[in-house]
């Protein structure tokens, strides 16, 4: 589980050590020249390409060019001191001290291991391509706004065509929220100090991070219990993943019913079962027009038709606002339980359904519990805001935070990075970033549906069952896509739902996270 706390949460943490004494920054500095050299490494290896380079030839630095973008602060004297530690390996590490000035002792160390910093980029001696840049500017203090000088700046480093390596956190975004500077350089990688920020996992600033590095150094102990977001690994999908006993049958595993389809939208209809099918409900019900019944059951003869006795209901999908099977799932999603249970009924809202919701069912939204979860993508996530009364303008991590206080369901962003938000604002945010853009596909949705509402009548509690239907979701289209790069269809991610939840399954450690103790 990846655990992301906020810039303030840090700060706090790093309060005391500070006050103490703890060399914060050369435990950074130490971590990052060590990052650094790897990728020096890595780059070397590929850049090689000869099978007589040699194990020795390949591992060497030795003459690699080192740029740090240093900033003023703490963030540039770990760039500062990192450099200094390259030096040491042969790495000609040298500095830009981009606002004209820098942090006098990381930039004493460089220069006392031959380095140099400069105040313009033309200054920078002609040696050969630069090999790897540390943007090292702003850090966890750093705003979504870059002056015009410097987006001018990073247009130009962005033209040497080096791998960047942020520094705790790219330059030009928020760490808290993510939002992100349109100039902001992106990194293949970012090394953070401490713990993970949540502006590297949410829109904006996930775009730019690349791979997300944590570096211990010694906040643990000084950090809240409660993180302020998490993310599922695979290790968590594989626990939570409802796998069945010997003792299971049908109903032990969970009857989803769906509402999906129309005369309009038949196929919404195939791709809702066909997500839940695929990802192992135990029975699938639908509640369609005998024509969209038909056209289902061609394509899959094991679903059932008509309304029964389920765990979970999945509503929406290819279904008009004024359709009467909306009132009837939004009643039963209220006020129904799980049969012989007294747990409120699951499920999900999505798509046509959303339309009814503050509107057509007369705004009563106080009967949602955190066990029913609303999927809008953005444009949907705005018309219900504005029904609700709720700014639509607001960032994506806030807006599905409104959306699930006003309903008290859980909501489901849909995005690149999909934002997980339960109706409780005391307990963390979740955020999947497992797609490809391939997935931007008609229909998509509708699988996704299918996929939560198994995860859901398997008994799962609802943010949980998102973040895992979103990341298995998100898997299941990267495999089809051939790793993103081969254009997919909907019914494609529903096909490879079985390949992605064994991969899942077969590379993990089946043991329970140590904080996984259920949920809403």
């Amino acid at each position: 589980m990846i655990r992301a706390f906020t810039a303030d949460q840090v700060r706090a943490a790093e309060a005391p050590l500070l006050e103490a004494g703890e060399p914060l920054m050369q435990r950074a500095a130490f971590a990052l020249a060590q990052r650094a050299l790897a990728h020096l490494r890595r780059g070397r290896e590929g850049s090689a390409g000869q099978k007589d380079a040699g194990p020795t030839r390949a591992r060497t630095v030795a003459g690699a060019r080192v740029l740090v973008l240093a900033g003023a602060g703490d963030n540039g004297g770990d760039g500062l001191f990192a450099a200094a530690l390259l030096r040491r390996r042969g790495v000609a590490a040298d500095a830009l001290a981009v606002l004209g000035r820098h942090h006098e002792e990381g930039a004493a160390a460089l220069r006392a291991r031959g380095g140099r910093v400069f105040t313009r980029l033309d200054e920078l001696p002609v040696r050969g391509p630069i090999s790897l840049v540390l943007d090292a500017i702003t850090g966890i203090g750093g705003r979504p706004e870059l002056s015009p000088a410097l987006r001018e700046l990073l247009d130009t480093v962005r033209d040497l065509d080096a791998p960047v390596l942020a520094v705790d956190v790219p330059s030009g975004i928020d760490a808290t929220t993510g939002a992100a500077d349109p100039g902001a350089l992106a990194a293949r990688e970012t090394v953070t100090f401490g713990a993970v920020k949540t502006g590297l996992l949410l829109p904006g600033g996930a775009d730019l991070a690349g791979n997300v590095h944590l570096v211990d150094i010694g906040l643990g102990p000084h950090m809240p219990e409660r993180p302020a977001l998490e993310r599922l690994e695979t290790a968590d999908a594989a626990a939570l993943w409802p796998t069945p006993g010997r003792g299971d049958d049908k109903y032990s595993r969970g009857v989803v019913e769906i509402a999906a389809g129309s005369e309009t939208y038949p196929g919404a209809a195939v791709l809702s079962v066909s997500g839940a099918a695929r990802a192992g409900a135990g029975m699938v019900r639908l509640d369609a027009p005998r024509s969209v019944l038909d056209l289902v059951l061609a394509r899959r003869p094991e679903v059932v038709g008509g309304e029964g006795k389920h765990q979970a209901r999945v509503v929406g999908s290819g279904v008009p606002e004024d359709d009467p099977r909306l009132a009837r799932a939004l009643a039963d999603l209220r006020t129904g339980h799980r049969p012989h249970e007294r747990t409120r009924l699951p499920g999900v809202v999505d798509a046509g359904a959303l339309g009814a919701v503050g509107t057509g069912d007369g705004g009563a939204l106080d009967g949602f519990h955190p066990g029913v979860v609303l999927t809008p993508h953005a444009g949907e996530a705005a018309r219900l805001a504005r029904a609700l009364g709720i700014d639509p303008e607001q960032p994506a991590p806030d807006l599905a935070r409104a959306l699930a206080e006003a309903t008290g369901a859980t909501v489901l962003l849909k995005g690149a990075v999909t934002i997980i938000a339960p109706s409780d604002p005391s307990e963390p945010l979740l955020s999947q970033d497992d797609a490809t853009s391939q997935l931007a596909t008609a229909g998509a949705g509708d699988v996704l549906g299918g996929v939560l509402g198994s995860l859901l009548a398997a008994g799962l509690p609802g943010p949980r069952a998102a973040a895992l239907a979103a990341l298995v979701h998100g898997r299941a289209a990267r495999d089809a896509a051939l790793g993103g790069t081969a254009p997919i269809a909907a019914l494609d991610v529903a096909e490879h739902l079985p390949r992605a939840v064994a991969t899942i399954l077969a590379g993990a450690d089946r043991r329970p996270p140590a904080d996984e103790a259920g949920g809403a």
